[in-house]
């Protein structure tokens, strides 16, 4: 499980970069505004990633809607993991936008698609990181620590 997580990182950062650096390949011609697909791709494969690294074959645990305690303790720890992650691949994908912006500014030709595909993976994903920590992740954790305060 856990070089599965690994894998899934690796991949899912790959994707980021892909997109942020070749411009032609991306996706975004077909879905404008709020979808990048490499972005949400980042977020979530790093917090399923880094998920399946901390808790392996536990992860399932996370997910039992009549949970025992043990169990409620475990979905709180791999929420909380998920809320930090999630914002901490967030700014990583900004900050590989951040590098492709300014890469594409060198030189004597300045390619304005790079530097709006950039600027566009750098801002979407930092959403995407804040969006499901904030309105996804937090959330369970709370639902789970709600339970278990009322088992006690």
């Amino acid at each position: 499980m856990r070089i599965l997580g690994f894998s899934v990182i690796f991949v899912s950062m790959n994707l980021t970069i892909i997109n942020s650096f070749f411009v032609g390949w991306s996706p975004n011609m077909i879905l404008r505004g709020l979808i990048d697909p490499a972005s949400l791709v980042c977020v979530l494969g790093c917090v399923i990633g880094t998920s399946l690294v901390a808790y392996g074959s536990e992860l399932g645990k996370a997910f039992k809607a009549n949970a025992s305690q043990e169990e409620a303790m475990t979905a709180i720890n791999v929420y909380k993991l998920a809320v930090r992650v999630s914002i901490g691949s967030g700014f990583i994908g900004t900050q590989l936008g951040w590098i492709a912006m300014l890469g594409s500014m060198g030189g004597t030709g300045m390619d304005r698609a790079a530097l709006t595909g950039g600027a566009a993976t750098s801002l979407i994903t930092i959403l995407y990181g804040l969006t499901f920590a904030f309105t996804l992740f937090l959330p369970l954790q709370y639902y789970f620590q709600a339970k278990l305060d009322k088992d006690f």
